[in-house]
Protein backbone atom coordinates (compact mmCIF):
# COMPACT_ATOMS: atom_id res chain seq x y z
CA UNK A 1 0.00 0.00 0.00
CA UNK A 2 2.68 2.24 1.02
CA UNK A 3 3.99 1.60 -3.21
CA UNK A 4 0.68 3.66 -3.93
CA UNK A 5 1.39 5.85 -1.62
CA UNK A 6 -1.05 5.08 0.85
CA UNK A 7 -0.11 5.83 4.33
CA UNK A 8 0.02 2.82 6.46
CA UNK A 9 0.53 2.26 10.00
CA UNK A 10 -0.58 -0.23 12.73
CA UNK A 11 -3.98 1.23 13.16
CA UNK A 12 -4.94 1.54 9.99
CA UNK A 13 -4.00 -2.26 9.28
CA UNK A 14 -6.28 -2.56 12.31
CA UNK A 15 -9.16 -1.01 10.89
CA UNK A 16 -8.91 -2.86 8.07
CA UNK A 17 -8.45 -6.13 9.47
CA UNK A 18 -11.57 -5.35 11.39
CA UNK A 19 -13.19 -4.21 8.18
CA UNK A 20 -12.58 -7.48 6.52
CA UNK A 21 -13.02 -9.39 9.58
CA UNK A 22 -10.02 -10.85 9.73
CA UNK A 23 -7.83 -11.40 12.82
CA UNK A 24 -4.17 -11.99 13.77
CA UNK A 25 -3.58 -15.46 15.12
CA UNK A 26 0.38 -15.23 17.49
CA UNK A 27 2.44 -18.01 17.87
CA UNK A 28 2.26 -18.92 21.68
CA UNK A 29 5.47 -19.34 23.49
CA UNK A 30 6.70 -22.46 24.02
CA UNK A 31 8.34 -24.60 26.95
CA UNK A 32 10.49 -27.32 26.55
CA UNK A 33 10.44 -30.25 28.10
CA UNK A 34 13.16 -31.90 29.83
CA UNK A 35 13.68 -35.60 29.91
CA UNK A 36 13.49 -37.87 33.25
CA UNK A 37 14.58 -41.09 32.19
CA UNK A 38 17.05 -42.27 29.46
CA UNK A 39 15.53 -44.04 27.00
CA UNK A 40 16.98 -47.98 27.48
CA UNK A 41 14.72 -49.16 24.10
CA UNK A 42 16.74 -46.54 21.49
CA UNK A 43 20.35 -48.36 21.93
CA UNK A 44 23.69 -46.30 22.05
CA UNK A 45 25.34 -48.01 19.39
CA UNK A 46 28.69 -45.94 19.16
CA UNK A 47 28.47 -44.70 22.92
CA UNK A 48 31.20 -42.02 21.43
CA UNK A 49 34.01 -44.30 21.23
CA UNK A 50 34.57 -44.84 17.78
CA UNK A 51 37.29 -44.43 15.22
CA UNK A 52 36.93 -42.76 11.78
CA UNK A 53 38.92 -44.27 9.23
CA UNK A 54 37.73 -42.39 6.21
CA UNK A 55 35.19 -39.22 6.12
CA UNK A 56 31.22 -39.71 6.34
CA UNK A 57 31.58 -43.02 7.47
CA UNK A 58 30.14 -42.47 11.05
CA UNK A 59 27.30 -39.49 11.32
CA UNK A 60 26.45 -38.06 14.94
CA UNK A 61 24.13 -35.49 16.26
CA UNK A 62 21.81 -34.74 19.22
CA UNK A 63 18.10 -33.99 18.60
CA UNK A 64 16.78 -31.89 21.55
CA UNK A 65 13.46 -30.70 20.03
CA UNK A 66 11.43 -31.59 17.20
CA UNK A 67 8.25 -29.68 16.83
CA UNK A 68 5.58 -32.71 15.51
CA UNK A 69 2.68 -30.11 15.08
CA UNK A 70 0.77 -30.47 18.50
CA UNK A 71 1.71 -33.77 19.37
CA UNK A 72 2.74 -34.39 23.14
CA UNK A 73 3.73 -37.76 22.84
Amino acid sequence: MQEDGEQIGRFKVRGLMRELKLASKQPGSHAYKQATVERPDIQNILNLEFEVLAPKQVWRGDITYVWAQGNTA
